[in-house]
């Protein structure tokens, strides 16, 4: 049990630290559809699920660059999270319009990230390079804080749930065994019992014979008798 548990964890393990491997440098440019017209951002794919991600993502940027995502909270949760006419000095000494798009993929969660700085003025790697290392920067800060501590309470739920297996796993092979055991001395008495009622049936056919003997005796003696 011990080398079972061992393997999964090792399989969990290797496959979380490959996965924060690939995200934390997996941010790519890519468009989002936004105002009528595809617009430039960082996409991203995760393993967690929206709403998780989307709680994980407002709390990092208002506890590092001081502003609030609105779109999940309190019965609230918007694919689009968003924080307008605010300031981002890492990005601009400018009022700026950031976004967030996250919806649930076959994997996770596609994570769309993209900012503007006017109506139609939108980062990228050709318009904006700087701003847009600088983006892809915050949000690689915060799979460094996120994922590590998301892998390791999915490790921790693993263990409980191999841990929980394993006790299952035993229970079901003691009570197998004892079952076994059951079946065999039922199996000893079923057979006893067969030989029984075989002996009970000769016993009952010499019965049934001496009986018709007997009532045919005494038939024939209460005529005599007459």
């Amino acid at each position: 049990m011990k080398a079972l548990t061992t393997l999964l964890l090792t399989i969990f393990l290797l496959a979380s630290l490959s996965t924060t491997a690939q995200t934390s440098v997996d941010a790519k440019e890519s468009t989002i559809k936004f105002d009528k017209a595809q617009r430039p951002c960082l996409e991203l794919n995760l393993d967690p699920e929206p709403k998780t991600l989307k709680k994980a993502w407002r709390k990092y940027l208002k506890n590092e660059y001081d502003f609030k995502l609105k779109g999940i909270g309190f019965l609230k949760n918007k694919d689009l999270l968003s924080a307008e006419q605010i300031v981002v000095k890492e990005l601009s000494t400018n009022q700026m319009d950031f976004y967030t798009q996250i919806v649930e993929s076959k994997t996770g969660s596609e994570m769309n990230v993209f900012v503007r700085y006017g109506y139609d003025i939108y980062i990228s790697q050709s318009s904006h390079p700087e701003q847009f290392v600088t983006l892809n920067n915050i949000l690689d800060g915060f799979l460094k804080e996120f994922l590590p501590g998301y892998y390791a309470d999915q490790v921790k739920d693993t263990e409980k749930r191999v841990k929980k297996l394993e006790k299952e796993t035993k229970s079901l092979s003691k009570d197998m065994k004892n079952d076994s055991k059951k079946i065999e001395k039922l199996n000893k008495e079923i057979k006893d019992r067969e030989k029984d009622l075989e002996s009970n049936n000769e016993l009952l056919e010499e019965a049934k014979t001496k009986l018709e003997s007997r009532q045919e005796k005494l038939k024939r003696i209460k005529n005599e008798l007459k």
